[in-house]
């Protein structure tokens, strides 16, 4: 009987260190298991951002393009502008030219086609205003 309760504890001992063993390389296990899930998340998380990274490179690419194309259209309108603006000016300076070289022949003959209808009436109003003023006139 001196030996059995050693015997008990002795087994039991074995069994606890098993069990212990069982649980380190559990652990083991475990850990393994989680580092491999962490390296997989990783790699997912480097993917996603890789192709969202990607995919916003090439928006931003074609938002450049498109950008690059308004402003390209947009210089065209600026110079149909300034072309359109200068083509108004040259025509105005054109339409004044006319006028003032129009004036400079028409304006004499006006003047003198007012001088002559209006000479007569003159002439009678000095004539009257000279007799008021006791002028004798022929």
């Amino acid at each position: 009987m001196d030996g059995q309760p050693y015997s008990t504890i002795r087994n039991l001992l074995w069994f606890v260190l098993v069990l212990a063993a069982l649980a380190v390389v559990s652990n083991f296990y475990v850990a393994s298991q989680l580092a491999r899930n962490s390296d997989e998340l990783a790699s997912i998380r480097l993917l996603l951002q890789k192709d969202l990274l990607g995919k916003a490179l090439t928006q931003s690419e074609q938002l450049q393009q498109r950008m690059d194309a308004l402003n390209a259209s947009a210089n065209g309108m600026d110079a149909k502008l300034k072309q359109a603006e200068d083509d108004m000016d040259a025509r105005l300076r054109k339409a004044q030219d006319d006028f003032v070289a129009r004036m400079k022949v028409e304006l004499p003959k006006i003047m003198d086609n007012y001088v002559a209808s209006r000479a007569p009436q003159l002439e009678k109003s000095a004539q009257k205003q000279l007799r008021k003023s006791g002028v004798p006139v022929p």
